[in-house]
């Protein structure tokens, strides 16, 4: 049986090098490939406790719930006390990778959502002093997470962060939890007694309602001193689904149009081009595995095939 399994995986692996399309990586930005390839993609994740911050690193990592390695002045540490992620106990300075795609590395600066002078100005800090640090340890983007299943999820905190410009790291707002939005929302115009075909009668009504949520957050962010540079829209991270997946693609294809030209952005997309071969790959394998994916080794690389088809029209 392993000797099955290891062949469909050296078929596998054979194929990702092979057929990945070359748009992931274009040769004209790849002059400093040996540079690019050493170093890792840094994104500063902003925003309140309950954002969903962590289920969306989970989920584009492809990582299980309390999978993060987390980081400090080079050590693990090795228990992550529980409430990390609140005011006073997380290190913006720490560094969260997760063993299933270790290309990223992320830093999350817990207490922002407490909006005060000194939570800002530690992010101010971290974002100067990583700009002006060696390439392996540079700051590459900034995603600032907004919880839209709050009736007010955008005030003075994001306000006063988007007054300073980031310079040459571009900043992404994320509306996160719109399947929390949706709940709001179909509340509002469903009785608890609906039936099924009232829910799916007023289907569209709720959708418009969401999106008409979403497109007035992002008009208030777009006039403020200095708006993201992109927008992105993620629900149910925590269910491992293709619509999940194809949020997270479409995240990292608005992180990479944003960012200048240049080894940042072939860095990026070296990085996405990598996870997705993994993603995909595995997912594939597993279905191999458990009986999902059956008939002959040709089947199981066209299954391969037609994911990999399915990564190129969400990216």
């Amino acid at each position: 049986m392993f000797k099955s399994i290891r062949k469909h995986f050296k078929l596998a692996k054979k194929f990702t090098k092979k057929e990945v399309p070359d748009e992931e990586v274009p040769n004209e930005e790849l002059s400093n490939k040996d540079r690019v390839r050493n170093n890792r993609f840094r994104i500063l994740i902003l925003g309140p406790a309950n954002a969903g911050k962590t289920t969306l690193l989970e989920r584009l990592t492809n990582s299980s719930a309390g999978a993060a390695i987390v980081t400090r002045n080079g050590e693990r540490i090795e228990e992550v006390p529980k409430g990390y992620d609140q005011r006073g106990i997380h290190n913006i300075d720490d560094e969260i990778t997760y063993a299933s795609n270790s290309d990223f590395v992320f830093h999350d600066s817990g207490g922002f959502e407490a909006g005060g002078v000194e939570e800002l100005q530690a992010v101010w800090k971290f974002i100067r002093k990583r700009s002006l640090a060696s390439p392996s340890q540079q700051l590459h983007a900034i995603w600032l997470c907004i919880p839209t299943d709050n009736d007010r999820p955008f005030g003075f905190r994001e306000s006063g962060f988007l007054s300073e410009s980031t310079a040459s790291v571009p900043v992404i707002g994320i509306f996160t939890k719109l399947d929390g939005r949706e709940t709001k929302e179909r509340s509002a115009v469903l009785d608890p007694t609906a039936s099924p075909s009232d829910f799916l009668a007023r289907a569209t009504e709720v959708k418009q309602k969401v999106d008409e949520f979403v497109r007035g957050l992002k008009i208030q962010l777009q006039k403020e001193r200095y708006p993201p540079a992109g927008f992105a829209c993620v629900g149910n991270m925590h269910e491992d689904t293709k619509q999940s997946v194809a949020s997270c693609n479409r995240l990292l294809r608005t992180t990479i149009d944003a960012l200048p030209p240049g080894t940042q952005r072939s860095l990026l997309k070296l990085t996405v081009g990598k996870r997705n071969r993994r993603v995909h790959t595995i997912y594939v394998l597993e279905r191999v595995l458990d009986g999902g994916a059956e008939g002959p080794v040709s089947s199981c690389i066209n299954e391969i095939r037609v994911q990999f088809n399915y990564v190129q029209e969400t990216s």
